[in-house]
C-alpha cells in the first residue's frame, strides 16, 4: 500500500535533512582556477526540473525499469562545457537491500549503465547508492539538456519508497556545485510484503 500524502512529506522532509548533510551543504566558493572566465561557476547555475511533474514512478514487482526524464538546465549566459551530475537514490528504511539497477542517457542516445557505490558516510540514517559521475556534455547558453534515468528494482530490494538526488558540476568548474536536485522518488512497492523489508 502507498504511503499516505502527509507521511510522505514528512519522510520527504526528513531525507532532504539528511541527504544535505551526507551530499554537502551547498558551495558558494570562488570558481576554480581552471573555470572558463565567461562562466561563473556558483551554485545555482545549474537547475533541474522533471518532464512528468510530480509523478512518482512505481513498480510493484521486481525487473520493472522505471522512468523519469529530467531537463537540465544552464541559467548563466555562456554555454556549460564537460557538465556532469552524480545520481544518489536511497530509502529512510534500516534494510539496505541490493543495489538497483541504474540506466542514463542524453536524449534518445544510447543507454549506459551507471556504477553505483554505498554511500557509507550516511551511518544508515539514509541509504544512499551512489552513482560515478554521469556526462552532460555541453549545455548551450540559457538552453538545456534533457537526461533520462532509468531505475530497476531486483528481487529482495526493500519496500518502500526511494528518494533521488541529482548534484551537477563540471570539470570546467573545478569542485564547485553547480546545483542540486531532489526528484520525485522511485517507490518500489508489490502488491505483498512488508514495508521496510525485503520483497
Amino acid at each position: 500500500m502507498r504511503t499516505t500524502v502527509s507521511r510522505r512529506t514528512v519522510s520527504r522532509r526528513a531525507a532532504l535533512v539528511v541527504a544535505a548533510g551526507v551530499m554537502g551543504t551547498a558551495s558558494y566558493a570562488a570558481p576554480a582556477q581552471a573555470a572558463t572566465a565567461a562562466y561563473a561557476c556558483r551554485y545555482g547555475a545549474v537547475t533541474a526540473s522533471d518532464l512528468a511533474g510530480t509523478v512518482t514512478p512505481t513498480a510493484h514487482r521486481a525487473g520493472l525499469a522505471l522512468h523519469a526524464r529530467l531537463r537540465v538546465r544552464n541559467t548563466e549566459n555562456a554555454k556549460l562545457t564537460r557538465a556532469t551530475y552524480v545520481f544518489a537514490i536511497g530509502n529512510l528504511m534500516k534494510n539496505r537491500g541490493p543495489a538497483p539497477l541504474v540506466q542514463w542517457r542524453i536524449g534518445t542516445g544510447h543507454w549506459h549503465k551507471a556504477t553505483l557505490h554505498w554511500n557509507s558516510r550516511t551511518n544508515g540514517s539514509l541509504p544512499l547508492w551512489n552513482s560515478a559521475t554521469l556526462s552532460l556534455g555541453t549545455i548551450p547558453a540559457r538552453g538545456s539538456v534533457v537526461t533520462e534515468l532509468s531505475v530497476t528494482f531486483p528481487k529482495k530490494s526493500i519496500k518502500a519508497t526511494n528518494y533521488d538526488f541529482l548534484d551537477f558540476h563540471s570539470a570546467a568548474c573545478g569542485t564547485s556545485r553547480l546545483g542540486w536536485y531532489v526528484g520525485n522518488g522511485f517507490e518500489y512497492e508489490p502488491w505483498t510484503g512488508t514495508e521496510g523489508q525485503p520483497v
